[in-house]
């Protein structure tokens, strides 16, 4: 069965394989593809290049943190968003120098309450896709 699309903690890239098949890049959960994932946490890092409008974003989500970029369609996404900001966000699987990396489809900042109800749900999500 294959995920285009999983709520989990960024800790389900660490120890798992990478792919690549013709649907894209996809990280293998025991026997479950997932070519994107949905993601909270905190911004550890980001930095913005305003002249060519893209970016990137460290996420960290208390378990592990994970590096995103993103390109001009996103760029104003981050006028609100700063280091230390609760985000939620989305991103298909990619490789980066030899690293599991997110290419972001989409980023919001968020409130506390649904950094935790999401957080609680990844971890539900993680017990249901490992086991």
């Amino acid at each position: 069965m294959n995920y285009t699309y999983f709520m989990l903690p960024l800790s389900i890239l660490k120890g798992t394989e990478r792919g690549v098949d013709e649907e894209g890049n996809f990280i293998l959960a025991k026997d479950k593809k997932v070519y994107r994932l949905h993601v909270v946490g905190s911004v550890a890092a980001l930095e913005l290049n305003e002249e060519s409008g893209s970016g990137y974003v460290v996420i960290d989500d208390t378990f592990s943190t994970v590096l995103a970029h993103f390109q001009k369609p996103l760029f104003n996404l981050f006028n609100d968003i700063v280091r230390g900001s609760l985000v939620e966000a989305i991103g298909s699987i990619d490789v980066y120098n030899e690293s599991t990396t997110l290419y972001l489809n989409n980023i919001k900042k968020i409130s506390l309450d649904r950094y935790c109800y999401n957080k609680l749900e990844s971890i539900k999500n993680l017990k249901a896709i490992v086991v």
